[in-house]
């Protein structure tokens, strides 16, 4: 098993930085803080948590909604506003559809299809979702943001809290996320599973599907271990044992300035990186 010490990023393919990166930074409240050729890293100043953005150009395929982030308000008055906004907007930021504010599980979100293929989401979620389990619930920031960080908007996203994943059975897929990748199921209920790092308050939900859009290896999640030794020695087991416990698929083992790395696909087909 895995023993990682941080989910730490995930990775996103867009079509164009250009058309992509100012929906991130102009609406999202997070900042470019690498950028080099086809590869691009946000992050939210309250989030430790990064997000790799691979440019993959006009024939980058559409994702599934049910393959999406999601940044999180302070108030659910602020929801009705980003829809507001986000509809105002949808001209200059090239949007193609912005989904009225609706409710669902102790969370009340707007969703947007950028155009670079993906769909967002900005939420509020009812803390008193926590006396009902549902720990994810608790605020992802130490300190908001203030106005004057993202003024005219009439909401403030404080957070990118999640990303979403498909599998094919809950069951399965519960098994293999935390007796081979080392994370937690933290909630979530009969359909989906909410899975985390214990450590850091960012998570995935995970919904089964029967009719799946399988992902490329562009949108992935990385999971961090302690020293490079650990990732050569996970990346024997997995080409030793791969097959008996749910590996799809290995790519090679590689290094690049000192980091050890190797991506895979799960049982599911959902794609991860293992990095140092």
């Amino acid at each position: 098993m895995l023993k990682p010490i941080g989910l730490t990023e995930g990775h996103y393919e867009c079509r164009l930085f250009d058309e992509t990166l100012p929906i991130f930074t102009d609406l999202l409240a997070l900042e470019v803080v690498e950028r080099k050729d086809k590869r691009a890293v946000v992050k939210h100043p309250n989030t430790e948590w990064r997000l790799v953005v691979h440019e993959g150009g006009p024939n980058a395929a559409n994702k599934p909604h049910t393959n999406h982030y999601g940044f999180r308000v302070g108030s659910s008055k602020e929801i009705p506003k980003a829809y507001e906004y986000l509809s105002d907007h949808k001209d200059r930021y090239k949007i193609k559809s912005v989904t009225k504010p609706h409710e669902a599980h102790f969370a009340y979100s707007v969703y947007f299809k950028e155009p670079g293929g993906n769909d967002l989401e900005i939420e509020y979620y009812n803390p008193a979702a926590i006396k009902h389990g549902r720990s994810i619930a608790a605020p992802h920031w130490k300190e908001p943001l203030r106005e004057e960080k993202f003024p005219g908007r009439g909401y403030i996203p404080q957070a990118m809290t999640h990303g979403t994943l498909n599998c094919d059975d809950k069951a399965t897929n519960d098994r293999f996320v935390e007796e081979v990748l080392g994370l937690k199921i933290v909630g979530g209920g009969r359909m989906s599973s909410y899975i985390k790092h214990p450590d850091t308050p960012w998570y995935i939900v995970v919904l089964p599907t029967t009719h799946r859009d399988y992902l490329s290896a562009a949108n992935r999640f990385t999971l961090k271990v302690a020293t490079p030794e650990e990732v050569e020695d996970a990346h024997k087991e997995f080409s030793t044992n791969g097959k008996q416990i749910g590996i799809n698929e290995l790519w090679d083992l590689e290094e690049e300035n000192g980091r050890a790395f190797f991506i895979f696909s799960d049982i599911s087909k959902n794609w991860w990186e293992v990095t140092s």
